[in-house]
């Protein structure tokens, strides 16, 4: 049993010893079908339509007023812009540093992502704000090691989310090896256990502008 299915006690459509993909009730719709080819690290858990439209409408508005700033790797500069709340964190830096508090716009959506995953919502301390602009890509990584689990909820656009599994000893991908999914608008997804630990993911340059909000816990210290 994956650590996923251990947490987190909802139905849930598994998918042959990987993560699970399931589809969140629409308003006035039947639940939308998912890809049963599709195939996620074990600890990943993926909902589509999280939020309505009228929300994601909402929240974006929001987000636009928000005073984001290019995404910063060491002296490079991305095309991605950011806003981090809670804690921040800066690459080439040991230590994560305190934020400004996060908006009062994004405590809701924060209470409902916990309810979902069974996580207290005042656990979720650290959120960023991303903006992909056209062609904005993210290279392989995982997420750094101050943090434990992720949550991420997708607005916008669609994007392509891959997974490979991290090999300190390879700079070779073997393209066998990546999983990938594609994240809907007003979808979210978790990651902890192996996808969060184990596997590196990335999304190609995007096609459209996109917007993303990342929940993420406070690692306890050993």
């Amino acid at each position: 049993m994956s650590e996923a299915q251990t947490i987190f006690g909802r139905p849930v459509q598994l998918f042959a010893g990987h993560g699970i993909i399931n589809s969140m009730p629409r308003v006035n719709r039947e639940p939308r079908l998912f890809d049963v080819s599709a195939r996620v690290p074990d600890g990943f858990v993926y909902h589509q339509d999280f939020i309505s439209e009228a929300e994601e409408h909402e929240l974006i508005g929001e987000i636009q007023e928000l005073h984001l700033t290019p995404f910063k790797y060491y002296q490079f500069t991305g095309k991605r812009r950011t806003a981090s709340f809670g804690w921040q964190y800066e690459f080439g830096k040991s230590e994560i540093t305190t934020a400004p508090e996060m908006p009062a716009f994004l405590l809701p959506v924060r209470a409902r992502a916990g309810k979902l995953f069974n996580i207290d919502p005042n656990s979720l301390t650290q959120t960023s704000i991303i903006e992909y602009s056209i062609g904005s890509p993210i290279g392989w990584h995982r997420d750094i090691p101050h943090f434990g689990v992720v949550v991420g909820i997708s607005l916008g656009a669609a994007c392509r989310m891959r997974f490979h599994k991290y090999d300190r000893r390879s700079k070779n991908l073997n393209r066998d090896e990546i999983l990938s999914l594609e994240l809907q608008p007003r979808s979210i997804y978790l990651m902890s256990g192996a996808s969060r630990e184990i596997w590196q993911h990335s999304i190609p340059p995007v096609k459209e502008l996109r917007y993303s909000i990342m929940l993420r816990t406070l690692r306890a210290k050993p």
